[in-house]
């Protein structure tokens, strides 16, 4: 009986391993390889789509031949959406003109359309799954 009782407590002690999927994140057609790609990769609306502390993650990519290619593990499974801008003198502001249009070539996850202004992070969001990867592939504008 004891050692039943026991057995019991062990596996309800025993953690469980997170639910967790991969990103990647792919870029093309660069006009050069000067500078690198800031990235800000959302969990949620809030903040979206310039806010660094509301960001889940911030991060820079290398740029090679053209092009800027990061994989990202261990992501928790839930929606996420991308944005992205060529920061071309690596100083990590999107440079923007007198009515805050950007300066730098720039994008978001799912490529939407801009007529109506910044696209919603429900646009522009995609689910990641546990055991799988994600993949984002950017066109910068």
């Amino acid at each position: 009986m004891k050692l039943a009782f026991l057995s019991i407590l062990l596996f309800l002690n025993i953690p469980t391993l997170p639910k967790t999927g991969s990103i990647e994140i792919n870029i093309q057609d660069l006009s050069s390889d000067k500078g690198i790609i800031q990235v800000l990769v959302f969990d949620q609306e809030k903040g979206w789509p310039e806010s660094v502390d509301d960001a889940w993650m911030a991060l820079g990519i290398p740029i090679k031949n053209g092009v800027a290619k990061k994989t990202i593990p261990d992501v928790p499974e839930g929606n996420y959406a991308i944005t992205v801008f060529h920061d071309e003198d690596e100083d990590g502001l999107i440079r923007k003109n007198k009515v805050g249009y950007p300066l730098d070539d720039f994008g978001f996850s799912n490529n939407p359309s801009l007529l109506f202004g910044v696209p919603s992070f429900t646009k522009c969001s995609e689910k990641v799954e546990s055991g799988s990867t994600t993949q984002f592939e950017i066109e910068l504008r």
